[in-house]
């Protein structure tokens, strides 16, 4: 479930996290969705005279079905400009402004697209992959051009938006600038890369939803090793009544059962990771599923707590014990 959660979380929101941009602008309307939002051409230079700013760059996305290599793909295009372009390039080179290149999200490569590969957009142009970037994925297949050709292919693949000529959805903003001074000056709407996150539909109640069921799961994980350490300790009644007749105190018992709690939470922990390494390894490539290291840690900290708070459930009868009473027969 956490990499399931990582890997649609992430890999829908890339598009805000992975740019220079510590701002984005929308228009006034839109509750800062990309997909909702239009912003007139002259606006770039009006957010650029605001004092404090230092960069400003277009961003624009749509959706196209595509194939490469004879693979049908769901494409996300976006358009940015290069203060809003990726920036965690980890093979090949950034798009040049006004050709028909792309450089496209790490998890791409599942698909078996590389640098190289073209993606012929339906009704469309033609884009050669010439570069890999890192946590850059917005939702489907995401891949990168210039703004000026992302325009090109949606006039050829949208006609319907012609309208939208000259416009961009979003602009990214640096520097340090007081927003809303920005907002005043243009009438646009001014959001943190978080705000901006949260208003992407679905996207805060997915995560949501899956957190819920990664707790649930935990807490469930606590009642059984409670249970368990609960049977145990009547099990062993016998040979804890014998250590504490020769002399063992409570607090021994009570951190040699916790550090069982924790040796068999480790061995369930390291069960379930090689589990979900081998059923990851065998997932459709169209199935977002990213491991991430912080992620893993989590989980085993979080998982060791838990089992340690289920052991604390049997402390009480460990420390009842009386040795005369469980020797001699039942208390």
């Amino acid at each position: 479930l956490g990499p399931r959660s990582d890997g649609l979380y992430l890999g829908a929101t890339g598009a805000y996290r992975s740019t220079p941009a510590t701002h984005w602008v929308f228009s006034p309307t839109a509750g800062f969705e990309l997909s909702r939002s239009v912003i007139p051409a002259d606006a770039v230079e009006k957010v650029s005279d605001i004092e404090g700013v230092e960069t400003v760059g277009r961003l624009s996305s749509f959706s196209t079905p595509a194939t490469s290599d004879g693979e049908e793909l769901q494409v996300s295009l976006l358009g940015a400009d290069d203060d809003t372009m990726p920036t965690a390039l980890v093979d090949g080179r950034m798009p040049e402004p006004g050709a028909f290149e792309v450089v496209v999200d790490r998890q791409v490569l599942r698909r078996g697209i590389d640098i190289g590969s073209v993606i012929n957009l339906n009704d469309g142009p033609d884009f050669e992959v010439v570069g890999v970037v890192e946590d850059a994925g917005f939702g489907f297949v995401t891949a990168w051009t210039h703004h000026d050709a992302f325009e090109e292919a949606r006039r050829e693949v949208r006609p319907e938006m012609a309208a939208m000529a000259g416009t961009t959805q979003a602009l990214g903003v640096s520097g340090s600038f007081d927003p809303a001074t920005l907002e005043q000056a243009t009438g646009l709407a001014v959001a943190t890369p978080e705000e901006a996150i949260d208003s992407i539909p679905g996207t805060a109640q997915q995560k949501s939803t899956l957190s819920g069921i990664v707790y649930t799961t935990f807490a469930v994980a606590a009642v059984v090793v409670g249970l368990f350490f609960a049977l145990v300790t009547l099990e062993k009644r016998n040979e804890y009544a014998v250590l504490k007749a020769i002399g063992m105190p409570n607090r021994t018992l009570v951190g040699a059962l916790i550090v069982q709690a924790l040796v068999a939470s480790a061995i369930g922990y390291l069960f379930g990771l090689v589990l979900a390494r081998a059923v990851g390894a065998v997932l459709p490539a169209s199935v977002p599923a990213l491991f991430l290291n912080d992620t893993a840690i989590t989980l085993l900290g979080t998982t060791l707590f838990m089992g340690a708070l289920g052991a604390i459930f049997s402390f009480r009868r460990v420390t009842r014990i009386d040795p005369a009473n469980a020797l001699g027969g039942p208390a």
